[in-house]
């Protein structure tokens, strides 16, 4: 019978030598036979960084506000937001993919298919580890210095894992049984870009479009990673606790959802 609170879906350390086998075997396949490796996850948020850059710097001749006419301040802000919103989109546009590019784990009762959704996040927390670094060096060789307020990273992270889990099994349970969902993922994160607070910060916005953008999952994450690492400011902690808690929500939702389509999988693929 489906249950409610599914703690193994929350708390999988019965299976935590598996996790680190799969986390470790999804890193290294995305690479595996490349000249660069683990390179490209360095190299490709950079070509990001360098597109979009020119693109709003040099064709929209975009400006960032408080920064003056600086191009390395518009990169930083602009990859600082790049970085959030590259490790939701890769996770919820491979969520609805994570069981049914799986069809013989599926048929195998004893394997824990609710772990699916952990090695994916892991996966793509470690590329963000990546580039966090990359942003960190480049912070510090452009302002000299980087504010101890950077120490608060982690908990914004934190704070926005139990919403990634959340999607992730919502949509991974759906992906078994519509098909078309992994599409209408791709449709939505594209404008999901430019609606979220990546190439302007929410201040430039008019005050009725601020309120409105707290409706968009990635808003408080962007503006408190930003203001952590770039503006030297601690985040809004009762936000992010609120942010978490709801997530939780989300995330108790998916698994519940998950759990309870699961015996079916099996049948559907």
């Amino acid at each position: 019978m489906s249950r409610l609170f599914p703690r193994e879906y929350f708390f999988p350390v019965q299976h935590k030598a598996l996790l680190k086998q799969l986390i470790r075997r999804d890193i290294q396949q995305r690479f595996r036979g490349s000249w660069l490796g683990l390179g490209w996850a360095l190299i490709t948020p950079m070509a990001m960084l360098a597109v979009y850059t020119f693109v709003f710097r040099t064709v929209l001749n975009a400006r960032w506000p408080g920064a003056e006419d600086s191009n390395t301040e518009f990169a930083l802000q602009i990859f600082s937001g790049l970085m959030i919103f590259s490790l939701f989109s890769e996770i919820v546009s491979r969520a609805p993919l994570l069981v049914v590019s799986q069809p013989n784990m599926v048929k195998k009762v004893i394997f824990p298919l609710e772990i699916l959704p952990w090695v994916s996040a892991a996966s793509s927390f470690f590329y963000t580890m990546a580039s966090l670094v990359v942003l960190l060096l480049a912070v510090a060789v452009v302002r000299e210095s980087v504010a101890v307020s950077f120490l608060a990273i982690p908990f914004v992270l934190l704070a926005f894992l139990p919403l990634l889990l959340g999607f992730s099994w919502l949509l991974a349970a759906l992906g078994v049984y519509l098909r078309d969902i992994s599409h209408i993922v791709g449709l939505i994160l594209t404008p999901m870009l430019f609606l979220s607070p990546v190439f302007y910060p929410v201040t430039a916005l008019p005050e009725i479009v601020q309120d409105l953008m707290l409706l968009n999952p990635l808003t408080v994450i962007i503006e408190a990673f930003r203001a952590c690492l770039l503006d030297g400011r601690w985040p809004d902690f009762y936000m992010l606790t609120a942010y978490g808690a709801t997530g939780v929500i989300v995330a108790r939702f998916g698994a519940w959802c998950f759990d309870r389509t699961r015996k079916g999988f099996a049948d559907v693929l």
